[in-house]
């Protein structure tokens, strides 16, 4: 634990009456200290230094490639656009109306306008802020196109640079249902339903956008959607179409291809270095006395379609825990809340969030500011405390000191600038403007350089992360910032470390779960990456057995076959059992649900005939030159006439021969039997006399 000394630093006036501030501290940008000020809207498109949004609760906030702020609506109930500037602090009204309640104006969808603007709306509408600088808004609470108020799905682009909206997708009327396809399968008929109170959006690697959750205004959601803003088609990709779903949480930390996490209002989100989404909390909500507040910490792998819940518990209305403020530990852990949008992604792409409400109607509500780092799993109270609805200190506008601390709140709003301090805006209908600078000496914070960057920002891959026992994989590493050399540590595996680049041939001989380490060294220094629980390693399963019935051998169950001859596959052989046809050895290849294999091999001869009943003076064989087969009786006394039948395994004689008296003698008789007709398989050759019947099994081959 690191004590932290605290200190006050006086600043003299500078232009625009902002202040650098310190480490640690919080300052209090913009806006009034009061609950519920009016907006001060000016000249639209106008900077100024009086301008200023109204007091708003859950507006929608992006950042453009300017590094300005943005933030549209929010309950009061506005459709209003504001451009903050924090170079300047200052905002300027962009669009939208200076009144509440206004209706939207739709427009042709897909065909942006300077007429077009959605309607006012608040109560969590997701946004978005594409590759290419352009923002998303989905849904919230608010008016459509014939002012009536009700939950919305509608989606809209902005077009920073020309200011125009289009109507991109879903409808232009309130309380749609969703209509949910075939899940993972797009369809231009698909789209979720209309819903608020979600704040879990996220823009993947490709340029989709995702959507997770939120209320309808009767119940909560747990549905997972993905946009396509290529072909315009929303994909179903996880989760219930039903409401209020429970979650299934799995083993902690381990990733599975059944885990969601329950249905919820859900604000805290973000993604990491490697693609991955998170979130963190929410409520599920039926009605006031039937809701469940959450603390727990989910992670989505958008390749692969699997949730897993990394931290927190799986209890209803968890109490937090905590040690002591600056003191990272996995066992801290905020305490149940929602409505905490002012959630924060970082330069290493770890979770800040301040605040949020600690019931279902926000009675109560935090001030404490949290970090969650998501390599070591470890919760830091940064600043603030654990006390709920604590007043807070605004001290002198622009100005900084280890005392201010914004008011208790929930439904606020987050950005982050280019230098890494966070800022805060409004929620519980305030319109305070606040800019946190984070503290490289409170430990379980991530430090940043100049740049805004991690000191390597540290990424690595491997060329499988999931492989059978005794198999070796390859790593490669993917850091930026130039570093110079690197450590690798590869829990389980063989060799256990390595200092190249892209390690290969790192072999795991037992089953298990097993953490990889990166540590990278640059011009700034070292830093470290360790991904828990990175590879899967699947036991090798047992041995098969092989049951031999006559010629056909048999495996052991299994959840996949391929038999081999003289270790070579049999093309087809993929079934469980196979009926052999020549002499040698036999192997069969049999798989586990995870692709593992082993196999067991058996020797078979076949001699081509077998008796089942005989008699020592007959003798059947092939005939080398011809193919066919010889009958032979010598030395035997034979009564009568002597008939010779070849039936198949069904009984059905497929040759019949009758030999007379007359070449019959004491001293016995050959005949030639032709089968060169007959399909390969297993017969019966039958020899009758008065006095003897003997009946001999023979194997036709190819």
């Amino acid at each position: 634990m690191k004590k932290k000394f605290l200190f006050i630093v006086f600043c003299c006036a500078v232009k625009y009456d902002v202040c650098v501030a310190q480490a640690g501290e919080w300052t209090w940008m913009k806006g009034d200290s009061t609950t519920g000020p009016f907006g001060i809207f000016g000249t639209q498109g106008i900077y100024s230094p009086l301008n200023k949004p109204p007091g708003l609760y859950e507006p929608s906030e992006w950042k453009d490639l300017a590094g300005h702020f943005w933030l549209f609506g929010g309950v009061g109930e506005y459709n209003t656009l504001w451009e903050y500037d924090p170079s300047i602090n200052q905002w300027r009204w962009m669009g939208g109306s200076n009144y509440a309640a206004a209706p939207g104006v739709y427009g042709t969808q897909g065909i942006p306008s300077s007429n077009n603007i959605p309607g006012a709306r608040g109560w969590g509408a997701a946004s978005w802020t594409d590759n290419s600088g352009n923002f998303f808004l989905f849904g919230g609470y608010g008016y459509d196109e014939n002012g009536y108020n009700g939950s919305l799905n509608d989606l809209w682009k902005y077009d920073v640079t020309t200011g125009e909206w289009t109507w991109v997708s879903g409808s232009s009327i309130a309380d749609q249902t969703g209509v949910y396809g075939i899940q993972t399968v797009p369809d231009p008929a698909n789209h979720p339903g209309a819903r608020s109170e979600t704040n879990s959006s996220w823009i993947d690697n490709s340029g989709n956008i995702w959507l997770f959750g939120g209320f309808d205004g009767s119940g909560t959601f747990n549905d997972l959607w993905k946009f396509d803003l290529g072909t315009l088609e929303w994909t179903w990709m996880k989760g219930s179409s039903s409401m209020n779903a429970s979650g299934i949480y799995g083993t902690l930390g381990i990733a599975n291809i059944n885990n969601t996490p329950g249905s919820r209002c859900s604000y805290a989100k973000w993604k990491d270095q490697f693609g991955n989404f998170w979130m963190f909390s929410g409520l599920k909500y039926s009605s006031y006395y039937n809701s469940e507040l959450r603390n727990d910490v989910w992670k989505y792998d958008p390749q692969t379609n699997e949730w897993t819940w990394m931290s927190g518990t799986n209890i209803a209305n968890p109490p937090g825990s905590l040690s002591t403020n600056c003191d990272p530990l996995t066992t801290n852990i905020p305490s149940g809340r929602f409505e905490n949008r002012a959630a924060w992604s970082d330069c290493g792409g770890h979770l800040w969030t301040f605040g949020g409400a600690g019931d279902a109607y926000g009675y109560n509500s935090f001030s404490d500011l949290w970090s969650f780092n998501n390599n070591t799993l470890e919760w830091t109270l940064v600043n603030g405390t654990t006390i709920e609805n604590e007043p807070g200190f605004y001290g002198v506008q622009g100005t900084s000191s280890p005392y201010n601390y914004p008011k208790s709140r929930f439904g606020a709003i987050p950005w982050v600038d280019d230098s890494c301090n966070l800022w805060m805006f409004g929620g519980s209908f305030m319109n305070d403007l606040w800019k946190f600078k984070p503290d490289p000496s409170c430990p379980g914070t991530f430090v940043c350089n100049s740049d805004c960057n991690p000191l390597s920002q540290i990424s690595f891959g491997a060329s499988s992360l999931k492989l059978c026992e005794k198999f070796c994989i390859d790593f490669f590493d993917s850091s930026s910032n130039n570093p110079t050399s690197w450590q690798w540590i590869f829990q389980g595996g063989s060799p256990s470390s390595s200092t190249d680049q892209n390690p290969t041939n790192i072999c795991y001989t037992v089953p298990g779960f097993f953490d990889v380490t990166l540590i990278t060294t640059n011009a700034n220094g070292n830093d470290t990456l360790t991904l828990y629980n990175y590879i899967t390693v699947y036991p090798t399963p047992p041995f098969p057995t092989i049951t031999q019935l006559a010629y056909t051998l048999t495996s052991s169950p299994a959840s996949s076959y391929q038999w081999q001859f003289n270790s070579i596959d049999i093309p087809g052989a993929t079934n469980q059992s196979y009926t052999i046809l020549q002499t040698g050895y036999y192997t069969i290849v049999v798989g586990d649900e995870h692709g593992c294999v082993n196999s067991f091999t058996v020797y078979v001869l076949i001699s081509g005939i077998d008796d089942v009943m005989s008699d020592g003076n007959i003798s059947i064989y092939p005939n080398p030159s011809s193919g066919n087969f010889m009958v032979e009786w010598l030395n035997g006394l034979i009564a009568g006439e002597v008939s010779i039948d070849v039936v198949n395994t069904l009984g059905q004689i497929i040759f019949s021969s009758t030999e007379s008296r007359s070449i019959v003698t004491s001293s016995g008789f050959q005949k030639e039997i032709d089968l060169s007709n007959a399909a390969s398989g297993v017969y019966f050759i039958e020899i009758k006399t008065t006095n003897v019947f003997v009946r001999k099994k023979i194997l036709i081959a190819e």
